[in-house]
């Protein structure tokens, strides 16, 4: 069986990091055969995401519907599976192919031949839990190392890191608490990865334990980032559909510390009593101040549901069966 697996856009997102995951697994799992296929015109294609899933895909890019309806013509596949918003598009190759829609987002509008959720919560919360879902694949390879001395980041210093989309770390009350900790606080660091820079340094305000990377396909270097860190610092307005980074920091056994206030809630029903909430600026700046890590503890909640066989199987049972 060949599936085509399509993204609006390769890049450094969890949705991108998602398909490679299930077309990966698709042919290591379910023996089947898997084809990338992508808008080429994307402003939100990145150069080193492309080449990543091209070292292990057949990868091709079209420049409009119409040569994307040629290749999929040509491909002789057996479905073509979307990972989309959710919201109801016309231009979807249905009359061609078997077409699987995969929504993200708080939308019921179902189109093509299968459409379900990222998650059980996005299911539960716009279909009532009548449409299916399928989770994503939550799997890091084991890296030993982290990025301290690469960093400058003392042993015993307390890090909090955070990656993820550029600009979804856009509570201010968190960025100002994350300020006036590292100034009274010199052995506290917070390390952002992918993250939008919100501190402006000068001589009096160097900020030096606040480190801001650009972002990574480089699955080791993910991991060494991740092991760099004591928590997960998650500030999302909006909240997770699914929440594929809070996921990666927790199977490596990492708490994760998040607003209680966000309007999508995936995240937290997944993590339910293991979650660190805050509601407030005096919440997370004493949170922040009095963090001890806890090594010892089991923070792992997503290990369990959303390994590469569980997902698997799911995505089977609704997408190809």
């Amino acid at each position: 069986m060949k599936i085509i697996f399509h993204e609006n856009q390769l890049c450094y997102r969890g949705t991108s990091n998602a398909l490679f995951d299930y077309a990966y697994y698709n042919e290591e799992m379910l023996g089947n055969e898997s084809m990338i296929l992508y808008p080429k015109n994307s402003p939100n294609n990145a150069e080193e995401a492309i080449e990543r899933f091209k070292k292990r895909f057949n990868v091709v890019g079209y420049s409009d519907i119409k040569e994307r309806d040629e290749i999929i013509k040509k491909a002789n596949a057996d479905l073509f599976y979307a990972i989309k918003s959710g919201e109801r598009e016309t231009d979807t190759p249905h009359e061609l192919i078997k077409t699987a829609i995969h929504a993200v987002f708080k939308y019921n509008e179902p189109y093509g031949d299968v459409y379900a959720y990222v998650s059980e919560w996005l299911a539960k919360t716009m279909s009532g839990g009548k449409l299916p879902f399928v989770p994503h694949i939550v799997d890091l390879p084991e890296v030993s190392g982290d990025l301290r001395a690469e960093l400058n980041i003392p042993k015993d210093a307390v890090v909090f890191a955070r990656y993820g989309g550029t600009e979804t770390f856009d509570i201010g009350f968190v960025m100002e608490a994350v300020k006036k900790t590292a100034l009274k606080n010199k052995n506290i660091y917070f390390v952002f990865m992918g993250t939008d820079e919100f501190v402006k340094r000068n001589f009096f305000r160097s900020y030096k334990n606040i480190i801001f990377l650009p972002p990574t396909t480089d699955v080791e270097r993910k991991v060494k980032f991740i092991n760099t860190s004591d928590a997960f610092l998650h500030a999302r307005t909006q909240g997770e559909s699914f929440g594929m980074a809070v996921g990666e920091f927790s199977i490596k056994n990492k708490p994760i510390i998040t607003w209680s206030g966000s309007d999508e809630k995936s995240h937290l029903e997944i993590l339910g009593d293991k979650a660190i909430l805050y509601k407030d600026k005096q919440d997370i700046m004493q949170i922040l101040k009095s963090f001890q890590p806890d090594a010892g503890k089991n923070w792992d909640c997503y290990s369990e549901l959303f390994n590469p066989r569980a997902v698997m199987e799911k995505f089977e049972n609704v997408f190809i069966k």
